[in-house]
């Protein structure tokens, strides 16, 4: 088994960087070793590689939240993650958009403006309502409610793991105008994974996950390119 204790993630201002940032499985497999990765302000960055090569998981580690990642990784405090599956408690609507922040910290008109930015105007006037969110909503709608939360809170950094996978491409384009626009407002960028061509538009760079050979001592490397 491998050591979860040898990441440190260090809150900082200004960028995100990873330095010998090794990833690892569960099971032990090595999938990226001593990868060198930073984003500075306004270099929005495009993950991509094959399939179960490590994009989630670079990500999580970025985030502080993956267990087998070993170096040290510098996270600008208040980075938001949109997850594939966000989650959402059980109780009123409006504790699942602000959550996990208490819903007093926001005024209803901030909570409907970002229900409304985030293209689900049908939930404006259903704050109080109580339900199981993640049983009520559609995945589509629940993408949406996941960045309408980033919109309510304003960070000016933006991990998202296939944040609009189940959107239609008009609104897919529209959203990440939104969330491209608010990390630019805050002096921040995003960080995405997508497969849809039509999400490198909103990007200038890329982390590109590519197989080394067996004798590399890891499956692949992450290589930093321009987004053509």
């Amino acid at each position: 088994s491998t050591s979860a204790a040898t990441q440190s993630v260090v809150k900082c201002a200004g960028a995100i960087a990873a330095h010998a940032l090794t990833l690892q499985l569960p099971d032990g497999a090595t999938l990226v070793r001593g990868a060198e990765l930073s984003a500075a302000p306004g270099q929005h960055t495009l993950i991509q590689g094959p399939s179960g090569s490590g994009k989630s998981t670079l990500l999580r580690a970025l985030a502080g939240i993956w267990p087998w990642a070993s170096g040290r990784v510098t996270l600008p405090a208040g980075t938001m993650v949109i997850p594939q599956r966000p989650y959402f408690p059980d109780g009123a609507l409006r504790d699942a958009l602000a959550y996990p922040e208490p819903t007093e910290r926001y005024t209803d008109a901030q909570l409907k403006a970002a229900l409304d930015d985030a293209l689900l105007p049908g939930l404006v006037d259903r704050l109080d309502e109580r339900d199981n969110w993640t049983q009520k909503l559609s995945g589509g709608e629940q993408q949406r409610l996941a960045i309408a939360r980033v919109l309510l809170k304003q960070p000016a950094w933006v991990l998202a793991d296939e944040a609009t996978a189940a959107l239609d491409i008009p609104a897919e384009r529209t959203l990440y105008d939104r969330l491209k626009a608010l990390t630019e407002r805050g002096g921040g960028a995003m960080i995405s994974i997508a497969h849809r061509p039509s999400v490198a538009a909103f990007h200038d760079r890329r982390w590109q996950f590519e197989p080394q050979g067996s004798d590399a001592g890891a499956r692949y490397r992450v290589v930093t390119s321009a987004v053509a």
